[in-house]
This record gives structure tokens, sequence and C-alpha cells, in this order.
């Protein structure tokens, strides 16, 4: 053997070992040797290349090409250092000969189409992708890379994802694919698969900020609040100082009930930035899910009170802050108020005001108002919907009609979709119309420049206030028309909202005063809702329910009962010695536990026994909480915000239920539904009369019967009907929308 042969096996191992300098020392002893050795000169080059010292590595793999001009790994080497030095156009040329000497080089399309992707070639760019991974199925990284220029620019999620999973299972440990396929399956709605991906993320680096915020991100919008909780303080520990992950965990507290740790929280944050406006917005006006006693939601609605005249007072600094923060930070909702059974009018019209006069300083483009098209009644009405809730939900059982039952020959139907959850709902609407877009993780300026470029007549959101992005868009003027409808049943105080569309039955005579939109009163319940199935339950132990007992069911989430209804249910325990109440869990255990510790108070102090009085069952599936319904005796509807789906599904199963007409149209749906079946004996006309009612329905295994079968028989007067559609048709193509 050769001393160059003995040096460079030598140089070879130490290099394969990572011992550069000393692999790269060994190399230039040989080079002393042997000048013109092409070999050693481009393992100089990948050594130098490696180490950072890019003119270095060019030089060396230029010399090398000089020597021997028909190595197309030569070319390639110097085509990675050239874009490093961001000589594309140098680089586009080294790799273009390096494929002309080896046509079925893989590493050379890879590489091509990184520095294509730079110079905004996409579609040359994936076209070199898909050859890398044609002439190199097991390619993972040209795999990943073909993926995140579809996400980025290729418009195809599905096709994305495909890429990055087999990326991730030609080598399961390759954080970026993984982290590129949570982000892919977060934009496709599949928030379960995002999760998953994002943890097998953070699982191979648990330093990763950016990852393990992803997650904290995708359990939010999955309401698993107490991961986000433990995930989000993993993200602070990481980032201490992020006054966005700050505002971020005390909203996270705020809907856990944890009012006091979460004001500390948004206060910590607006300290790191003053101008952190989900932080402004969020100590400004926060609001408990649960309130503990009535006292308690009066002084919560003069802290919001207080809140919104800071904010109003600060409106001029919010102005001069950058446009695009504006955008994305002023986003606040005000979801709880509306449960605290009171007028919320002058509230909502304050907020709205100071939302819209800051966006009229910032964005004066998206406030200005539209001229109607004068051709409209000559053509199909242009008709969108844009929402977070198209899906198995309240809004998406209510309102799914109302998008996929217009008749086409009148009205050409968008569909903006903005919420995380995609199923069988979401899919039906979506197979509907001619056009639907999904807009999840999209800022607000490109949906609202989206929608008004669209050409709308008419722009109909079926529900505002239940979602941040919605509520700040229901601001803006991007339609002629823009309507309301009663998916959260409370006026939403824009100015730019011209129709609060509601439910003729469902509507006190006074109901004009609550509403800062015209009205628009449709007919029957005012959609076309599906009756849902309800199979035979099993025997009631099968869900933990006593056999021997009257079991009035209470389903409603425990922010919705509100304190008032503490008396009417503790009045039918003592009445009922058989009587046993039965809930279900709220979202998360701290709201929960605040509904039961505030019940357990008022049976202490009338010293009546709670063991098997109260049942609090878990979360379930829809077919199974129907079979609860079938399994209890009375459904009893909440004070002040009455059932809505909840209602339909206790009719469904033939289950009686007895309502309280409230004040406002959100405590009287369960009265329209009752009224509409000529079922009025069910209708309370004051608290004494709706504990009589419910206990006689409890004890009265006859006259209960026989409810049963009334609502049987009437069912359709509630379900599938279809002329609120018919309604909402001429409504539509009245004067009133169509001309001005």
């Amino acid at each position: 053997m050769t001393e160059i042969n003995r040096m460079m096996e030598r140089a070879t191992l130490m290099h394969r070992s990572g011992k550069m300098e000393a692999a790269r020392d060994l190399y230039q002893q040989v080079l002393l040797l042997a000048p013109d050795f092409s070999e050693v000169l481009h393992r100089l080059g990948l050594i130098a290349h490696s180490a950072g010292r890019l003119d270095e590595a060019a030089a060396y793999l230029r010399r090398a090409i000089r020597q021997d001009e028909r190595q197309p790994q030569l070319f390639f080497g110097l085509g990675l250092v050239l874009q490093e030095q961001a000589e594309n156009e140098e680089a586009e040329k080294c790799c273009r000969q390096a494929l002309a000497l080896n046509p079925g080089y893989a590493p050379a399309y890879n590489h091509l189409g990184l520095v294509l992707q730079s110079g905004q070639h996409f579609e040359a760019a994936l076209q070199c992708f898909r050859e890398a991974v044609r002439y190199h199925p097991g390619y993972a990284r040209a795999h990943n890379n073909l993926g995140h220029l579809l996400k980025t620019h290729g418009g195809d999620l599905q096709e994305a994802a495909v890429c990055f999973r087999e990326a991730v299972r030609l080598k399961p440990d390759y954080f970026l694919a993984l982290f590129n396929l949570g982000q892919t399956l977060q934009a496709l709605g599949d928030m379960a698969g995002a999760e998953e991906s994002y943890r097998c993320a953070v699982q191979l680096n648990p330093g990763d900020y950016q990852a393990y915020s992803c997650l904290g991100g995708v359990l939010i919008a999955q309401l698993k609040l107490d991961g986000a909780e433990s995930v989000l303080r993993r993200v602070l520990e990481l980032k201490p100082e992020s006054a966005a992950d700050l505002s971020r965990l005390a909203h996270v507290l705020v809907e856990q009930g944890r009012m006091d740790e979460a004001a500390a929280v948004y206060e910590q944050s607006l300290a790191l930035d003053p101008d952190n406006l989900p932080a402004l917005l969020g100590v400004c006006l926060m609001l408990p899910p649960v309130s503990s006693h009535p006292e308690h939601v009066i002084a919560a609605r003069q802290h919001y009170a207080g809140g919104l005249k800071r904010l109003k007072e600060g409106a001029e600094r919010i102005k001069g802050l950058p446009v695009s923060k504006v955008l994305e930070q002023l986003q606040q909702v005000n979801f709880y108020l509306a449960y605290q059974g009171q007028n919320d009018r002058e509230l909502q019209s304050e907020y709205a005001g100071f939302v819209a006069e800051v966006l009229a300083a910032v964005a004066p483009e998206f406030i200005e108002p539209l001229p109607r098209d004068r051709s409209a009644a000559k053509r199909r009405l242009r008709v969108g919907f844009l929402s977070s809730f198209l899906r198995k939900c309240t809004v998406g059982s209510y309102f799914k009609s109302w998008i996929t039952l217009l008749d086409r020959e009148h009205f050409e139907v968008f569909v903006y979709y903005t919420g995380h959850w995609r199923d069988e709902v979401t899919r039906e609407i979506e197979e509907s119309v001619e056009h639907y877009v999904q807009l999840i993780g999209v800022e607000a300026a490109e949906i609202a420049r989206r929608v008004k470029g669209d050409g709308l007549d008419v722009l109909i959101y079926p529900e505002m206030g239940m979602d941040v992005m919605g509520y700040m868009l229901g601001a803006m003027r991007l339609a002629p028309v823009q309507c309301v409808a009663w998916g959260h049943p409370v006026t939403t105080g824009h100015k730019n909202m011209d129709y609060f569309i509601s439910c003729a039955s469902m509507e006190p005579e006074n109901a004009g005063e609550h509403y800062t939109e015209k009205l628009v009163l449709l007919g029957g319940i005012g959609t076309c809702y599906i009756r849902p199935a309800c199979s035979s339950p099993p025997d009631r132990s099968h869900y933990g329910l006593p056999d021997d007992s009257h079991l009035y069911l209470c389903p409603q989430s425990p922010y919705k009962i509100h304190p008032d209804n503490d008396d009417l249910l503790l009045d039918i325990l003592e009445q009922d010695p058989q009587a046993t109440l039965v809930f279900f869990q709220g979202m998360y255990a701290n709201t929960t536990q605040a509904f039961k510790a505030r019940l357990e108070r008022g049976i202490a102090a009338r010293s009546l026994a709670i063991r098997k009085r109260v049942v609090i069952l878990p979360r379930m599936g829809h077919e199974a909480y129907m079979q609860i319904n079938r399994s209890c005796d009375v459904m009893l509807d909440t004070l002040h915000w009455s059932g809505g789906n909840t209602s339909l599904d206790a009719l469904a199963c033939g289950l009686p239920m007895v309502t309280l007409p409230g004040e406002f149209m959100r405590g009287r749906q369960s009265c329209a539904m009752l009224t509409a079946m000529g079922l009025d004996e069910l209708i309370a006309r004051d608290k004494k009369d709706y504990v009589a009612i419910a206990l006689r329905l409890g004890s009265d295994p006859d006259w209960r019967g026989q409810i049963r079968e009334r609502i049987v028989k009437n069912a359709s007067k509630v379900f599938e009907t279809v002329e609120p559609i018919r309604e909402l048709e001429r409504f539509l193509f009245s004067p009133a929308v169509i001309s001005d």
C-alpha cells in the first residue's frame, strides 16, 4: 500500500468518525503529495462547508471540478455551497450540470428544488421534488420538502400531509417532518392528528419552543384546557418573557374559572408588553364562566363595564399600533355576558363601538360602505355564510339547512369556514355549495379581502360572539347587506350588521328593543331541523342512574345554569323525596366543580341529603346522550338561557320538559317548540308553576305517558319543516335587501 493510500485510509476513518480537523490535516498532507487529487479536494470542500467556511469550500470544489468534470457529486457539492452564498443562479447551473451527468441523481433534484423555491419558481421546484422522490422513493428529506412546498404554495394540503407522513414513516425521528405534519393536519381541521404529531415532535426535541407553542394552540382549539395549561407552562419555561404565551395561559385560566390567577397573568403579560392587545382585552373584559351567586353576576358586569371604560380611554394608543398587529390582536368576545340573564344591548354596543372606532382608524377600507348591485334582482343572488361552527354542534344543526336548502336556481352560495373541526356536517355543507373555502389559521385581513373580493350581495353570520375572529369581522363592511342569526342569540352591537334574523315564536313582543340590528322574523322554529335518532336505552344502572328515582334531567353546560335556577332545583329535591337531579360535567373540571359547590351550598342550607339526589354524568357521545334522555322522566329547562339543541334532542326522544319563558329570545326557545307542538301546559307562568309542572311530570306516570304520546304525535311541527327556509329566501329577495 502506498503512503498516499495509507494516509487516505486514516483520513477517511477520522472523517467518518466526526474528527473533522484531524481528517482535514491528513487530507491537506495528501494534497501536498498529489495536488490534483480531485477526491481529496472534494472532501476538503465538504469539511470546509460543514464548518461554515464557504469561500474555502467553494475554492476546493472548483479545483476538484477542474481536475475531473465527469463527477456529478462535485457539481452538486458546489451547488450546495453557492446557494448558501446566495448565488442562486450559479447554484442552479451546478445542480443542472450534476443532473446532466447523472439524470437519476435524486439529491441534485432535491437541492435544485430548494434553489428554485428560494427564487420563487414554485412550479419548477415542485417538479424537482417530485423527480427526487421518483428516483429515490426512500428519500425522507425530499418527501418533506415536497410536502412543505405543497403546504405553502401548492395549495394541496391533503397531498402535503401524505408527503409528511411518508417522510415520518421513512424516518420516524424526523422532527421537522413531524412538525410540518402537525401544521398541515391543523390546517385541514384534524386537531387530534395535529396534536399527535406535535407531541411526537416535542418528545424528539423537548427544547423546541415553536413545537410546544403549536401543541398548546391545538389543545386550546380542542378545548383541552387542562392539557393546554401544562403545555403553556412548559412553553413559558422555554421563553419566560413571551407576553403572547402569557396571554394564552391567562385565557385558559379564565375558561377554567380561575379568575384571580388569570388577572395576575394578564397583568404580567402587560408588564412585558403594554401594547399586547389580547392581554389588555382579556384583563378588561374577562367574565366568569360560572357565577357563585346572583351578586357575583352583578359584580362581574360592573367589572366588565369598568374594563370597557379603560379600553375606550386607551383607544388612541391602540390606533397608533401597526395595522397588522391590530387586525391580528383586536379579537375578543364577551361570550359569557349573554348567560347572565340581563339586557346586553348597551354593553354590546359600547364594545362594538370601540372595535369599530379602532378599525376605522387603522383599516378604513374594511369599514367603508359598499354599494348594492342594482342588477342583483335580475340574476342569482350571491349569498355568503361565514362561521367557525359549521360542524356537528348547535350552530351546524340549526343552520346547515339555510345553506344546503337554498334554491340554487335563485341563489349562488359561498361558504367561508374558519373553524378547526371538520366532520360529516362540514362535509355535507361543502359538497352542497358552489364556493367553499376553509380558512383555518388565516389572518383577519386576508379573510376580509377574500370575502369582500367575492362581490357578495348578502353576507350571513349564523352566529357571532362565540369566536374572536368572527366578532371582529362583524364590525367590518364586507358585503352591502350583512345579517347575523341566533347561533349566539344576543345582539352584536355592530353598526355594520344590518339585520338580526330570528324566529317569531321565540321573540317577546318588545324584541326590537333588545337589538341594534333590524329584526327579521322567520316562522316555525326558524330552520329545517333534522330529527335526531334516539335508540332504546339500556337499564338505568348502565349509566349509574338509580332505578327507583324520578329522574329530572338538566342537560345544560354549567355556565348556562344561572344561579337563579338553584331555588327551582332545590324546591324539586325538597318536595319530591324520590327526585334525583341529573347533570352533565362541563368541558372543564373547575367549572363543573364551581357549579357543584354552589348547588351543595344550597342543599346544605336546606338540610337536604345529597347522596343519590344529584348525579353528574361524564361527557359522552351523542348516542349515549340520547339514551340518557330516554332514561329520564323530565327535562328541566333553564331560566334565562333555554335549551336549543338540548330541547330538540329531548323532544326527539319523547322526553317531556318544563320551561319558564325568559325576558329575551335566548330564554324562550323551548317555549316556542312546546307551543308549536300544542303543549302549552308545560310552559310555566312563574317559578312556583314551574316547580309544580316538573313535580307532576316526575311523579305522575300516567300524565307523563300522555305527554310523551303527544310529543311523538306532534314531532312534525318542529322537525324537518322547510317553510322557514322559503321565508328566508323571500327576505333575501325583498326590496330591503336587493335595493337601497
